[in-house]
């Protein structure tokens, strides 16, 4: 399998935990995301962010969006991936976690880059080892993707029984 710094998307955009959740939507916006890994001054990775995090810190928030600070709605249980691991590893942390998207980091947790399960489904797409994709083991895209959906239908069922 293919190392994670042969697929990782490089150059990833960041925020600091200081930084408003204002500059936050802007910033996933212009740039069409919906993760964003936190850091700090050295650019060790110290937290994510999503945009589903910024939409529920705003419903239950009373301050205003310029003060909503990234620190406050932070992810702070980050799960990494190091840049020479292999996508199996990827998907083994995503699949486990229940996350779709890692921050790629070196032996010190600078960040590197980021890769999510769409980008290791395109790139083993677009490869022409398709064994990848066909791999009988449990750290494939479909059993990621659909680890995935069960925690996504597991918050649907306590959701729907909360409205009973």
């Amino acid at each position: 399998m293919k190392a994670i710094r042969e697929i990782m998307a490089t150059s990833p955009i960041s925020c600091g935990k200081n930084e408003t959740i204002q500059s936050v939507v802007s910033n996933m916006s212009k740039s069409n995301i919906g993760f964003l890994p936190v850091v700090d001054e050295s650019k060790k990775v110290i937290g994510t962010i999503t945009d589903r995090d910024v939409c529920l810190a705003i419903g239950k928030s009373n301050k205003p969006v310029h003060e909503l600070k990234v620190h406050e709605v932070m992810n702070k249980n980050t799960h990494l991936i190091r840049q020479e691991e292999d996508v199996a590893s990827a998907l083994r942390i995503m699949r486990t976690n229940k996350v779709g998207r890692l921050p790629v980091v070196d032996t010190d947790n600078h960040l590197k880059g980021i890769v999510s399960l769409t980008r290791i489904a395109r790139k083993i797409k677009d490869s022409q080892d398709k064994a990848e994709l066909e791999y009988a083991g449990k750290e494939n895209v479909i059993n990621t993707l659909s680890a995935i959906a069960e925690r996504n239908q597991s918050k649907k069922s306590v959701e729907e029984s909360a409205e009973e």
